[in-house]
């Protein structure tokens, strides 16, 4: 039988297979060295003493060493009920059915039960933003469901409040316009983000209100002189809160202003 010399292509083909699998091999490797754990760890949990000051940078919680304690421990308390298994949005409901019981609780007048429920409330709304980046599941859709339950849950404990004072005559406006600034102050916000306008942090965000929501349902146990009005420097507290918000309001309006001094012809347009 005659010798037949292999063909060219057929040396070729071990040496491709062979330089192929290599060359799968190292892509591997770069692949793993592209995507690594330090490079994917969440910065929150990764490092939340530095996240918690880069968080807090510009806001009026900046030089406020308790405020950047309490959110370093929310970070590592989060990255903690992150891997128990628990989703964001699941986190993002029970904050609001929590914000529905401070409400419940401050119509009954159980004023003290109300603020550890807006706490509460508070807390988890910090928490599902945590749990959300340590498990990857940042999306469009959450930031739009965490947004709405934020102005629920503004609005509810206060609701509650305006069921209390509801006998009180023209009083009961006080909680109802603590309501409108809450609700303005976001919206303003929002809407300059629609129109491609990233304001500063400025002053009375969600954070700010809580904090002064939850001082002022505390307030309602501190006695007073007896009177017809009950709880009363619960209602001053909620007075301050919606003076300061439609304070927030201004600043940010003027600040949008400053940003959108050249509009765009369609901006007015649709803005309503």
């Amino acid at each position: 039988m005659p010798f037949t010399s292999p063909r060219a292509e057929d040396r070729v083909t071990p040496l491709r297979t062979c330089f192929g699998a290599l060359g799968s091999h190292l892509t591997d490797v770069t692949d793993r060295a592209v995507h690594s754990p330090a490079e994917l760890a969440d910065p929150s949990e990764s490092n939340p003493a530095k996240y918690a000051v880069q968080r807090l940078r510009g806001s009026v919680w900046e030089h406020v060493p308790l405020a950047t304690a309490a959110y370093r421990g929310t970070l590592v308390l989060g990255g903690s009920l992150s891997r128990t298994g628990i989703s964001a949005n699941a986190i993002t409901y029970l904050s609001l059915g929590v914000a529905a019981l401070a409400g419940l609780a401050a119509a009954s007048g159980s004023l003290v039960v109300a603020a550890l429920l807006v706490i509460a409330s508070g807390a988890l709304d910090l928490f599902d933003g945590v749990v959300a980046r340590a498990t990857g599941t940042t999306s469009r859709w959450g930031a739009l469901l965490d947004s709405t339950v934020d102005r629920l849950s503004d609005g509810l404990p206060l609701l509650g409040l305006v069921v209390f004072y509801a006998r009180s005559g023209w009083l009961v406006a006080v909680p109802g316009l603590a309501i409108l600034g809450a609700f303005t102050v976001s919206y303003v916000r929002a809407r300059a983000e629609a129109l491609g306008v990233v304001l500063p942090p400025l002053f009375m965000r969600r954070a700010e209100r809580v904090v002064l929501l939850t001082l002022s349902l505390f307030a309602g146990v501190i006695p007073c002189e007896e009177g017809r009005l009950e709880g009363p420097l619960t209602l001053l507290g909620v007075a301050v809160l919606g003076a300061s918000s439609f304070i927030g309001v201004i600043s940010a309006l003027r600040s949008a202003r400053h940003a959108l001094s050249t509009p765009a012809p369609a901006s007015r347009a649709h803005s309503d």
